[in-house]
């Protein structure tokens, strides 16, 4: 390149190095300069925007990626566009270029970014649409099927959910996204029981090292069934295996201390809800569990100490104690996204098929 600075294809290859290396500052001059070398050349200049992107220089790739469309409209440049503008936090105009998007060219990714998008708005009847719509154009995706899965459960059309998140993970059965949705919905579709449980089984199994696996299949032996199981000794085993994969795993502290409190194991139950406050102190539940199992083994004076930290945690978190899944967009589960916002007057999801 010093033989050649005004060389295209070398600033554009070098760009492209340090790209694949994950050095995006470092490609950014080069990138840069083979724009200016050759302004007309689609790749390099969309390999720009992304770049000037995922570096935070929003403005410069907005303007960028608009001076591409003005010369080329492509789905994919409003699809980047869309991108840009949810980074920046414009929901709104973001769904607008998703949207838009879909309809030029509906992919498999540009009808995901369009219905997550929809999520993070929580026009979840819209996402339904959009991701029904996907579905039938691309079948065999599970990532399209957790989509619905959390516009329906959303919804409140739980059962459905489940249907939604056991195609995903039929779909993809070494993919642990979809199972960790399903774990969240033991006892919200008690006809369904059965099949949430076959699919954290054959994920327990297949991952017997993973501890939320574990934890999961436990919970839905033990919670997501329409009769409570005779033998809890399967469920206390799975728990047990899931903390000692885990040892900072609170939620699975907390419910081995319930299940063994709900055997009147109490001692024993003490030391596990120990565990569970000292790893998360603001954990209410594990408080008043702890508060009853001191009770019932005469230590008084400890048992009022856990109650009244109980009731201070829940004063504090009641105002905010609704339903919802852990993770209401999709996208979180495969890149981190800000606060979600209410829609007002958004683009009507209508048709691309």
């Amino acid at each position: 390149m010093r033989r050649n600075p005004d060389s295209f294809e070398a600033h554009y290859q070098l760009a492209s190095f340090y790209v694949q290396q994950g050095q995006l500052q470092a490609a950014l001059p080069h990138l840069e300069r083979a724009r200016a070398i050759n302004p007309t050349d689609y790749a390099s200049g969309h390999d720009l925007a992304l770049a000037l992107l995922e570096t935070g220089k929003l403005d410069d790739a907005r303007s960028l990626i608009l001076q591409m469309i003005g010369a080329l409209d492509t789905a994919e440049l409003h699809n980047l566009l869309a991108d840009v503008n949810e980074r920046s936090g414009n929901l709104l105009g973001a769904a607008e270029e998703y949207q838009r998007a879909a309809h030029m060219d509906p992919t498999e990714d540009h009808l995901f970014d369009w219905g997550d998008n929809l999520l993070q708005l929580r026009a979840f009847e819209e996402a339904t649409q959009v991701f029904t719509a996907a579905i039938e154009r691309h079948p065999r995706s599970a990532r399209l099927h957790v989509g619905l899965g959390i516009a329906q459960y959303s919804r409140g059309q739980h059962e459905d959910a489940v249907k939604s998140f056991c195609q995903a993970a039929d779909l993809a059965p070494s993919d642990p996204r979809p199972y960790q949705f399903l774990g969240e919905m033991y006892g919200v579709a008690p006809a369904l029981g059965a099949e949430i449980n076959d699919r954290l089984a054959r994920f327990a199994k297949a991952h017997p090292r993973n501890a939320l696996a574990q934890f999961h299949y436990a919970m839905s032996l033990w919670k997501g069934q329409p009769a409570a199981p005779g033998d809890l000794r399967p469920v206390e085993a799975l728990l047990r295996r899931a903390v000692a994969l885990d040892r900072s795993f609170a939620k699975g502290f907390l419910q081995l201390g319930i299940l063994l409190s709900d055997q009147q194991r109490y001692r024993e139950a003490i030391q596990e809800l120990r565990s569970a406050t000292r790893l998360e102190p603001d954990l209410a539940q594990a408080h008043y569990r702890l508060s009853q199992a001191y009770q019932r083994t005469g230590q008084k004076a400890l048992a009022a100490k856990e109650l009244e930290i109980f009731e201070r945690l829940s004063a504090r978190t009641s105002r905010n104690n609704y339903p919802t899944l852990s993770n209401p967009s999709v996208i979180s589960m495969y890149v981190p996204h800000g606060s979600v916002m209410k829609a007002m007057a958004i683009p009507s999801a209508g048709t691309f098929l």
